[in-house]
């Protein structure tokens, strides 16, 4: 470029020499400083440079090429930019050296001439003489498309509730094969809504019961599956934090998720988490229920066949049976009614371990503090399963949109990273419940502490999880198109607790409230 830079100075100075009264002759930028313009304007960043000699090959952050030809370029990878300076008569300096183009900030940036042009590891800058600079951002390459799910039901038919199947189709495309195949494939299948406070929410979550199991996106085969809609959560991750947070603790089964896109009828819906359903199966809940084992919810919202309240306010459903025989329904009652009972007795430290899973409520313990999950407290979203003459299990986790950090209905009024929330309270109140009294017995406060400076290191590591799981909704742009569509990143949603306004702020609170969380923890936990 600085050839064609004396070029156009000699060609000025013959002008001049000729006698001629006219102003001086302002250099015409090359076209490649054009080209760099347009891209700059556009607010487009770049991946790759490419330089060799003249040529410059710019592959941008959607794919495309930039190739500029008429452009001197440095290459300072590995070394300082040149110093730029003026002389005192105003005349451009580049590394000591006149390049004889005087300041003249009248021009504007369409009109001005680059004098100097680097790239270095972050952008691509251009310095013109006009006395100002912009520059050209460089970003991490594009990360692959996540999964798209595009379900179509009979006549578009929309789904209305969660009760009736709506008939159709649903087709699983894995474009970048990130969980398998790259080919597309379809299935027959039902579908319907769920959730509780979830089916409320303009961003509907669905049920998928397909015609015969089949495995999805590298998830085990299987008839029935979920897509959580997290439509309050707008981190999108929240669900997927917690199962990385249960595959830490080793849970008896951690449901697998993947983030996907859903089209519903050709309409695009946002980013919805696929999970597998939970239930009873060889490869999720493996029990015997043929052989009296069941498979037990806590839930408030009481909404199976056989639902009841133990004497000490937990609110029990029967999942699986869900019609269980009179003698088994009996049976089971029975049985929380004497671990209760033995849990509150004079001596209960001497008998409560004959009736439950030690290590299993304390690793549920750990992680529903950790969250801070406002239905942790034995209220909903927990599942328990006994064999028959066995103990009960805390078996899995599920629910946890409203966790770290998104809820601001504490009944304490501290909606925080500070305070214990499972260990002092129950639904029905503060300073009852199981966890308690089980913290009542120094041997168990022992063990809960013990486990948890097991885990701790493991815990640190989660942040990075967190970023790792942003970085591809972001660089896929799928967050992007999804509060595109729902146009809430700037709305209170119920019950958020705080409103940072952008996708990677809701992404830097999650984190700052796990940070705290656990230092809070760790630091307060007795020893």
């Amino acid at each position: 470029m600085r050839n064609f830079i004396h070029a156009v100075l000699l060609s000025v100075a013959s002008v001049i020499m000729m006698g001629c009264n006219k102003m001086p002759v302002t250099p015409q930028a090359p076209q490649g400083y054009h080209k760099l313009l347009a891209l700059y304007r556009s607010g487009e960043a770049y991946t790759q440079i490419d330089h060799n000699g003249q040529t410059l090959d710019l592959t941008l952050y959607s794919g495309e090429h930039l190739v500029i030809t008429d452009l001197e370029v440095d290459n300072c990878l590995s070394s300082k930019p040149k110093v730029l300076a003026r002389d005192k008569k105003n005349i451009w300096m580049i590394g000591g050296e006149s390049v004889n183009i005087v300041l003249n900030e009248d021009f504007s940036l369409d009109k001005a001439f680059p004098i100097y042009i680097y790239y270095n590891a972050d952008a691509l800058v251009v310095h013109l003489d006009n006395g100002n600079s912009f520059r050209i951002r460089r970003v991490e390459p594009k990360m692959a498309d996540i999964p798209v799910i595009r379900i179509k039901t009979e006549g578009n038919k929309p789904i209305l509730d969660k009760v009736n199947y709506v008939p159709g189709t649903v087709t699983i495309e894995d474009p970048d094969g990130r969980y398998g195949s790259k080919e597309p494939v379809t299935f027959t299948t039902g579908v319907r809504g769920r959730g509780n406070s979830t089916w409320s929410m303009p961003k509907k979550p669905y049920r998928l019961k397909l015609e015969e199991k089949n495995e999805v996106l590298g998830i085990n085969a299987s008839k029935n599956w979920a897509l959580l809609a997290d439509y309050a959560d707008k981190s999108l991750l929240r669900n997927v934090v917690a199962m990385e947070l249960s595959r830490i603790c080793c849970f008896s089964w951690t449901p697998a998720m993947r983030k996907v896109e859903l089209y519903l009828n050709g309409k695009y819906q946002g980013v919805y988490t696929l999970a597998e359903h939970k239930e009873v199966a060889k490869k999720k809940v493996n029990i015997d229920v043929d052989g009296g084992d069941v498979y037990l919810e806590i839930e408030q919202n009481q909404d199976e066949t056989v639902c009841w309240w133990t004497d000490h306010g937990v609110p029990m459903m029967f999942s699986d049976p869900e019609v269980p025989s009179a003698e088994l329904e009996a049976e089971t009652k029975q049985f929380f009614k004497e671990f209760e009972t033995a849990l509150w007795d004079k001596k209960f430290q001497e008998v409560y371990d004959k009736y439950i899973d030690l290590d299993s409520f304390i690793d549920y313990y750990i992680v529903q503090e950790l969250t801070k999950n406002i239905d942790g407290n034995l209220r909903k979203s927990t599942f328990i399963t006994r064999k028959k003459g066995g103990k009960l299990v805390m078996y899995h986790l599920w629910d946890f949109d409203l966790t770290l950090g998104n809820c601001d209905y504490y009944d304490d009024g501290n909606n925080g990273p500070t305070g214990w929330w499972i260990k002092d309270r129950s639904c029905i109140g503060q300073y009852h419940g199981w966890y308690y009294r089980l913290f009542m017995d120094p041997n168990f406060a022992k063990k809960v502490r013990a486990r948890w400076d097991e885990l701790y290191p493991h815990f640190q590591k989660v942040p990075e999880f967190i970023d790792q799981q942003a970085a591809i909704l972001a660089g896929s742009k799928a967050a992007e198109r999804n509060f595109k569509t729902w146009n809430i990143l700037n709305t209170y949603v119920w019950p958020n607790y705080k409103i940072p306004g952008s996708y990677q702020g809701e992404i830097d609170w999650l984190k700052e409230f796990y940070n705290k969380r656990i230092v809070w923890i760790n630091t307060n936990l007795p020893k």
